[in-house]
């Protein structure tokens, strides 16, 4: 989140249960829609991560406790496949379903590793290796 250059809005019950709901605004009080969706993004792929982790922890590997290393493995595929569906929702052949590609960009952007050498087209383009930066955030 620190990669986007705003305050962290909190992760509580209610931040998390409404993430949907959360409203980023400018000093000016305009709405930042690409930063509300990359919220809501994060916020319900980590808290679904955690569910499956602790499901995961408690039934197949009797309580035994995940390693950090594992843990921020499975965060940065769990991102880097939902970046992939955001990418491949902006195929031409979904028509008027598909989602515009300068979304796509304006929400992940902050957030993608070697953002300054991709392509113009990195959204739909398919051979463009696309990652989320790593680190703290």
């Amino acid at each position: 989140w620190t990669h986007t250059g705003k305050e962290w809005p909190g992760a509580t019950w209610g931040t998390l249960i409404g993430a949907a709901c959360l409203i980023f605004e400018t000093a000016d009080r305009e709405r930042l829609p690409d930063l509300e969706r990359l919220w809501t993004i994060l916020a319900t792929e980590a808290v679904y991560l955690v569910w499956k982790l602790r499901c995961e922890r408690v039934i197949q590997n009797d309580g035994r406790e995940f390693a950090a290393a594992e843990i921020t493995n499975r965060w940065f595929s769990t991102i880097n496949r939902r970046l992939t569906v955001d990418r491949l929702a902006t195929a031409k052949y979904l028509g008027k379903r598909a989602l515009k590609s300068n979304i796509v960009e304006s929400t992940w952007y902050p957030v993608l590793d070697r953002r300054n050498g991709l392509p113009l087209n990195w959204v739909g383009e398919g051979g463009v290796l696309v990652g989320i930066r790593r680190g703290q955030g």
